[in-house]
């Protein structure tokens, strides 16, 4: 692509862009003009960190404002007071994005930068010095919390200092002080939670409490129980769900947990457990329902084997979800698409009065897949037929406009190789006029077979119900 080129595609699109830009933002304008909240219009200007200029808006609004009312006597100082707290705004923003990322103070870079001189952004030194401080405690309060989710002592904060001081960065004690007392709370939670979810008891406690004050560590051992005593139930409950369709039951969990000191929960045990199964059986009944026989009496017997229990509702459970399956699959629908897939049907699973209409429907879709094929196949033939007359119909116009172009003129007088060149050229169109009459009619043909087929299979369809 030559520069020429690609300026010329590139450009236009730029100037697009830039042009939607600023009609969005006319319109923007506009907006507010019409609105007339004249200190909101200060603050815009003033977050975009363009310089206070009340009179060219108040030109602006007076041209584009469909209200047609001036601005009101005292829009100049609300214009003042918002931009103020716009510029405040923005550089405060600026200040908490470097502390925050835990960056030495550099008021005086940031407001000598491309950005802020091209815009001619009046500096506001002290609110970039309050947004630091902010993002400064925030950078210190997430190193805090970090240390303190670690189960790091507090004392760990000495280190902290040490570095800000060789890098010439504040370090805020309290908020890191804050930090990690959060940080050190989510600890205990999580240990609580981490021991309940793995069926630790709660008397664990002790031997972690003695190893986080060795380590200087606080305990927070009220955290630690009420997140151990919240996630216990669902230990249970998880347990339950999981034996159920593992072979183990209640009694053995209940005599390991409390040889271990395990708080138990029998009754949220006991009813996952019966859900789950409650959903095996259901599970089961829907696999077999769908083309198999109805096979309870056989996994019930194998239940063990299989590593599940038999419930009190086991058969109904299982009989609904088999029947609800059988009489999805046991339909003409089915039965016609499972032939046209050259897939087999247990008629069998079917009830007796069914059976003769559902093989007539399988066989229909059988049949249904052998004129699918021999569609495609026509229709193959059809674009190839086309695509022949398409190029034949063009070149009898070219032997055409030869015939005519070669007719004998007072300037271009008959010989006897030029009759026998337009002898030539006729005998070719007749020919090619022929073969085009044998492809039309051959197209004709095809279409008409497309028409019946179409016609047949609409019937095959039709005739499962």
């Amino acid at each position: 692509m030559t520069a020429m080129t690609f300026a010329a595609r590139v450009v236009p699109l730029i100037v697009a862009v830039m042009l939607a830009g600023c009609s969005a933002a006319i319109k923007q304008r506009i907006a507010d003009c019409q609105v007339g909240d004249w200190q909101q219009i200060g603050r815009k200007d003033g977050l975009d960190g363009a310089p206070p200029n009340f009179a060219e808006r108040k030109d602006f609004c007076d041209d584009h404002a469909d209200s047609g009312k001036s601005a009101a006597a005292d829009a100049g100082a609300r214009y003042t007071a918002g931009w103020e707290l716009g510029n405040t705004q923005m550089w405060t923003a600026v200040g908490v994005a470097d502390g925050a990322r835990g960056m030495a103070q550099q008021f005086a870079a940031r407001a000598a930068g491309e950005e802020v001189r091209q815009r001619k952004t009046p500096p506001n030194q002290r609110a970039y010095d309050d947004g630091w401080l902010r993002g400064n405690a925030q950078y210190w309060e997430g190193i805090g919390k970090r240390d303190g989710v670690a189960g790091r002592p507090l004392t760990g904060k000495d280190a902290s200092r040490s570095q800000a001081d060789q890098t010439g960065i504040r370090f805020d004690d309290a908020a890191y002080d804050s930090g990690w007392q959060a940080g050190n709370r989510q600890f205990w939670q999580d240990a609580g939670a981490s021991d309940a979810s793995n069926g630790v008891p709660d008397s664990a406690l002790r031997e972690r409490a003695a190893s986080a004050r060795s380590a200087g560590v606080q305990v927070q051992e009220d955290v630690y129980r009420a997140a151990w005593n919240g996630e216990i139930v669902n230990y249970w409950r998880n347990l339950g769900a999981r034996d159920a369709v593992t072979g183990s039951e209640f009694g053995v969990r209940g005599r390991e947990a409390r040889q271990k000191g395990l708080k138990v929960f029998e009754a949220e045990y006991r009813q996952a457990w019966e859900k789950r199964l409650t959903e095996h059986w259901e599970q089961a009944g829907r696999e077999d329902g769908y083309g198999k026989p109805f096979l309870l009496e056989e996994r019930i017997a194998n239940a063990r084997r299989d590593g599940v229990f038999a419930i009190p509702d086991t058969r109904a459970i299982y009989t609904r979800a088999w029947e609800a399956e059988n009489a999805r699959y046991c339909v003409p629908e089915n039965a016609f698409e499972q032939g046209r897939l050259n897939r087999g049907l247990a008629f069998e699973v079917c009830q007796p009065p069914l059976r003769d209409r559902l093989r007539s429907a399988w066989f229909n879709g059988q049949e249904f897949a052998s004129a699918e094929l021999r569609q495609r196949q026509v229709v193959e033939d059809v674009r190839q037929l086309e695509a022949r007359l398409y190029e034949g119909r063009r070149r009898l116009d070219r032997l055409d406009r030869d015939v005519r172009n070669s007719q004998p003129t007072k300037d271009k007088p008959a010989t006897d190789e030029s009759d026998r060149q337009n002898r030539r050229r006729e005998q070719d169109r007749r020919d090619l006029a022929d073969q085009l009459r044998r492809l039309e009619r051959q197209l004709d043909d095809a279409h008409l077979w497309l028409d019946q087929n179409d016609f047949s299979m609409q019937r095959l369809r039709r005739d499962i119900y």
